[in-house]
């Protein structure tokens, strides 16, 4: 399919979504015919469909076909607007399995602070973040990721949270996120360390690395692994499921502009976090005994 195809399929399909769905309420946006809530509908409409293999999308396409999209709506329209029934499904779906996911992700954070009480939920944004790869395989753009932070983060409420009935499988996938949470600090390392070999290649190449794969990211994970300094307790499990978080929070990050950085800020922000992360490391942290801890 051309780009012009694609281009003019979208736009169709953003024109139904809104006739079928109207615009999400909960998003902090007030117009009702935002370019930003718009901009986020059409980015989720094409993760569904390359989710579902539908479509075939280079990373660099997404944005123009968004914007083209966004620039063909008019709200005006919208009424009068004839939907042909392959367009209405596709909608149908897209927003069934928005719902999904918003359920998923929500349910896994309350089965989560029902687990493990933590006293605070310091980043909520990324604890988020962190479920998405537990429960779907989609990969989100950083439009989506925003979208979906906020619809979850709406409906999310602490207290009320620990009153709610959850399954076994939602306990086991919060069991998930609590092991990987621990690892939080050889995350951002790992985080720091692709940074810096994406920014490398930038310079080298003039041109930014179009996604970040899993084989990518295991092989610098296994760098890591095999520094004897930082000595890491990390079972298997473990290490798969931190190569799917960090593959797809750096994608959601790669998909928004990068702020650029000279070679030397790189070294030195990976320099500082390999300290932080030793620094962190105490004699008396006991990783045998790490997720011996029951609910």
């Amino acid at each position: 399919m051309t780009d012009i195809a694609t281009s003019q399929e979208l736009s169709a399909s953003l024109m139904a979504y809104v006739k079928r769905f109207k615009l999400p309420s909960e998003l902090p946006i007030q117009s009702p015919n935002s370019p930003e809530q718009l901009e986020a509908i059409a980015s989720s409409i094409l993760a569904f469909q390359q989710k579902q293999g539908i479509i075939a999308i280079a990373p660099a396409q997404f944005d123009n076909l968004i914007q083209q999209a966004v620039a063909q709506f008019g709200v005006e329209n919208v009424e009068t607007a004839i939907v042909d029934p392959t367009t209405q499904a596709l909608v149908q779906d897209v927003h069934q399995w928005q719902q999904t996911l918003d359920n998923q992700v929500l349910d896994t954070l309350t089965a989560y602070v029902q687990q493990f009480q933590p006293e605070q939920l310091q980043d909520l944004s990324k604890t988020i973040l962190s479920i998405v790869p537990l429960v779907d395989n989609v990969q989100l753009r950083k439009l989506d990721a925003d979208s979906l932070i906020q619809r979850v983060t709406s409906q999310f409420d602490a207290k009320t949270a620990m009153e709610k009935l959850v399954g076994a499988e939602l306990i086991a996938i919060a069991q998930k996120l609590s092991k990987s949470l621990q690892f939080g600090d050889l995350e951002a390392l790992l985080n720091d360390t692709i940074l810096g070999d994406s920014q490398s290649l930038l310079n080298q190449l003039n041109q930014p690395i179009e996604n970040i794969t899993e084989d990518f990211v295991n092989s610098k994970l296994a760098e890591l692994l095999g520094n004897n300094a930082l000595q890491i307790d990390i079972d298997v499990d473990a290490q798969q499921m931190m190569v799917k978080q960090v593959t797809f929070k750096l994608n959601v990050m790669q998909s928004s502009p990068m702020p650029t950085k000279s070679a030397e800020e790189i070294a030195a922000q990976i320099d500082d976090a390999a300290n932080d992360f030793l620094a962190d490391r105490k004699p008396n942290l006991d990783f045998a005994n790490l997720f011996n801890r029951t609910s």
